[in-house]
C-alpha cells in the first residue's frame, strides 16, 4: 500500500519539477541568454534523473524486475548524481564570473569519480568494506572542499534570490548524495538499521520536490523583476586608469552580475566582456573579483 502512496508523491513531484523546467524555458526565451539556456539544460537534466529514478523504483519494487535492468538504471542514476558534484561549483563559477582553479577542479573531479565508483562497485559486487571505507573518506574530504568553497563564494553573489537558491540547492545536494549511498548500503542489511527502498524513494522524491520549489520561487521572483532597469552603482574612483567602458564593466562586476548579464546590459558579446575584464585586471593588478572590489572600495592598492 505504501509503495503506491509513495509513487503518488513521486508523480506530484514530477509535475512540480516539470513546472520548473517550463519556467526555465520561458526565462531563457525572454532574452535568449546563453547562461539562461545552460540553466535550462541543467534543470532538464535533473528532471530526466527524476524520471529515471521513477522507472527504477517501478521496475525494481513494484514489478520485481531483472538484475540487468536494475544495474543499468542504477549505473545511470549514480552517474547523474555524481555529475551534480561538478555542476554545483561550475554554477557558482558562472554566477560570479570566475574560472576554475586547480583545487576546485581536482575536488570536483575526485568527488564525481569516487561517488560513481562506489555506486558501481556496490551494484556489481556489493559493499567491499576496506576499499569502500577508504574511498568514502576521500569522497567526504573532496565534498568538504567543495562545500567550503561554495560557502566562501556566497557573499560574492549580490542578488538575494540567486544567493538563497544556491544555498538551498547546495545544502540539499550535499546532504542528499551521501544519504543515497548510505541508504543503499543499509538497504542490504537486516535489523533496526535496515532502510527499505520505498523509504529511500520517498526521500528522493522529497529532495526533488524541495529543489523544484526553490526553483519556482527563484524564477517567479526573477521574471517579475527582469524588466526593471538596472541602476549602476558608481563606485569606481575617478583616479583609476580605466576607460569608460571598463568602468561600466567594473561597476557591473561589483554588483554581482555575470558576464552574460553584463553583455546583455551593454549590448556587447560575452567574449568582449571577458576581454575588457582581462584589461581591467591587468591595469589594476588584481587576479579576482574579490581583489577588484577591494580596489574599488579603496581597501586595496593597485
Amino acid at each position: 500500500m505504501f509503495d503506491h502512496v509513495f509513487f503518488f508523491i513521486y508523480i506530484f513531484t514530477v509535475g512540480v519539477t516539470f513546472a520548473v523546467v517550463s519556467l526555465s524555458l520561458l526565462y531563457w526565451l525572454r532574452k535568449r541568454n546563453p547562461g539562461r539556456f545552460n540553466t535550462f539544460l541543467f534543470i532538464a537534466y535533473l528532471a530526466i534523473l527524476l524520471l529515471l529514478a521513477g522507472v527504477r523504483f517501478y521496475w525494481e519494487e513494484l514489478l520485481a524486475g531483472g538484475r540487468g535492468v536494475i544495474i543499468g538504471t542504477g549505473m545511470a542514476e549514480f552517474a547523474g548524481f555524481a555529475l551534480l558534484l561538478y555542476y554545483l561549483p561550475a554554477t557558482v563559477n558562472h554566477i560570479i564570473g570566475r574560472h576554475w582553479t586547480g583545487l576546485r577542479m581536482m575536488a570536483s573531479i575526485t568527488a564525481c569519480t569516487v561517488y560513481f565508483s562506489l555506486g558501481a562497485v556496490y551494484l556489481l559486487t556489493g559493499f567491499l568494506k576496506p576499499i569502500s571505507l577508504a574511498a568514502g573518506l576521500i569522497y567526504f574530504l573532496a565534498l568538504t572542499v567543495i562545500l567550503i568553497d561554495i560557502v566562501r563564494s556566497i557573499p560574492l553573489i549580490q542578488r538575494g534570490s540567486t544567493r538563497v537558491t544556491v544555498l538551498v540547492i547546495t545544502f540539499l545536494t550535499i546532504t542528499f548524495l551521501p544519504l543515497v549511498m548510505v541508504g543503499r548500503l543499509l538497504g542490504d542489511t537486516i535489523g533496526p538499521w535496515a532502510v527499505s527502498y520505498s523509504i529511500r524513494f520517498l526521500f528522493l522524491s522529497l529532495y526533488y520536490f524541495w529543489m523544484a520549489l526553490a526553483g519556482i520561487v527563484f524564477y517567479l521572483r526573477e521574471m517579475s523583476s527582469s524588466d526593471a532597469v538596472v541602476t549602476p552603482i558608481h563606485m569606481v574612483p575617478e583616479d583609476l586608469p580605466l576607460t569608460g567602458r571598463e568602468r561600466d564593466i567594473a561597476e557591473s562586476l561589483a554588483q554581482g552580475l555575470t558576464y552574460g548579464e553584463i553583455a546583455e546590459n551593454l549590448g556587447i558579446s560575452p567574449n568582449t566582456v571577458r576581454n575588457h575584464v582581462a584589461n581591467v585586471y591587468k591595469k589594476l593588478s588584481v587576479r579576482s573579483k574579490v581583489e577588484l572590489i577591494g580596489v574599488l572600495r579603496g581597501e586595496r592598492q593597485y
